[in-house]
């Protein structure tokens, strides 16, 4: 799933809101507002949301602050001036001038607070206007995303259960490619990346081969190995993989078909892996080594047993189960065998 989980987003509502310009300037503090646009912002958080690939250092300051709000140890005005702060401190020189939102949001849970750190981008409206003060500055924000889709340049979304944050973080950087964040930010926040893009890509082989295997009966030839050798062909000339490219990756191997309701049912199928490995709004760079012809295993056994097979993520032909004796199950599916004869043996030389 993607940070916040289904039943949070059907409630999710800004209980509280503060802003503050950030670029070259002395760090001015603003006091909270009353929440305006608030359809708006919360349609902007939620295409903030994405799966968690970041984690707090334990003693994160952003980390501490959050939760003193949560808890009501610092009012959210306070509070959330020590955070805008803080991440003007670490704004660099060189960073564009922006506006650094702070946004506490509520669920029916009252034991949880959700809070979303954005910086946007206004620059480009501004320098359209004759004046930029206080007064006109959220429309002005407005007017910049509808100017300019990817004016949320920095987000984070921190869930706070109790008074005491989860030690997971979602977090996005427009000026960095795949899944990185920019130095100032994870400093500012002071996260750590869990999961690199071996894993991530690892995790996309796993959601597509769990998806073929599903969709099985509407894949040519009802051919799962061929359909998969496919998609991560598909994948492999990918410069970056997001749940859009695992879509049509699958369609691909299932020949494209034209029915919008086969498109519809894999679309759906691939949505559902996706959010069970948690590769939602993700992007990142594929690791190609994992996506090209895999190697070939060879197994003996104590019995006599040869065995030779290619060594993929989510192998659809062999399945190997461990028994608590020590010993394995191997279990081999085929569409056909091709070869079955009795191998002569060699005599052994007398020497």
């Amino acid at each position: 799933m993607a940070f916040i989980n289904d039943d949070e987003i059907a409630t999710l509502r800004i209980e509280n809101m503060i802003l503050h310009v950030v670029g070259d300037e002395e760090f001015d503090p603003e006091p909270m507002r009353v929440v305006e646009h608030a359809d708006f912002f919360v349609e902007r958080i939620r295409e903030t949301d994405v799966a968690s690939v970041f984690e707090f250092h334990a003693d994160s300051q952003t980390k501490a602050q959050l939760e003193r709000m949560a808890r009501g140890e610092d009012g959210f005005e306070v509070g959330g001036q020590a955070l805008a702060r803080e991440f003007s401190r670490f704004h660099l020189g060189s960073s564009r001038d922006g506006a650094f939102f702070i946004f506490e949001l509520r669920t029916t849970n009252p034991d949880v607070r959700i809070y979303s750190l954005i910086k946007y981008d206004y620059q480009k409206v501004i320098e359209q206007q004759e004046r930029a003060d206080g007064a006109n500055l959220l429309r002005l924000i407005v007017q910049a995303f509808v100017a300019d889709k990817r004016a949320i340049q920095k987000a984070a979304l921190v869930r706070v259960v109790g008074g005491v944050a989860e030690t997971a973080i979602a977090a996005i950087d427009r000026v960095k490619q795949g899944a990185e964040i920019g130095d100032y930010f994870a400093n500012y926040l002071h996260i750590v990346r869990t999961r690199d893009d071996e894993q991530l890509t690892r995790k996309a082989i796993e959601a597509v081969s769990n998806a073929l295997k599903e969709l099985k009966d509407i894949l040519p030839d009802r051919d799962v190995p061929r359909a998969f050798r496919g998609a991560k062909e598909a994948l492999k000339n990918r410069q970056r993989i997001t749940p859009a490219a695992l879509e049509e990756a699958v369609l691909a191997a299932a020949g494209n078909p034209e029915d919008e309701r086969i498109i519809v049912k894999i679309q759906k199928c691939v949505q559902r892996k996706v959010k069970s490995a948690k590769l939602e709004g993700l992007e990142f760079s594929p690791n190609r080594n994992l996506l090209r012809s895999p190697a070939i295993r060879r197994v003996r056994t104590t019995e006599g047993v040869l065995l030779f097979y290619p060594d993929r993520v989510g192998d659809a032909n062999v399945e190997r189960l461990r028994t608590a004796d020590g010993g394995e199950v191997i279990t081999i599916t085929t569409r056909h065998v091709e070869e079955d004869g009795i191998v002569r043996r060699e005599p052994r030389s007398a020497n």
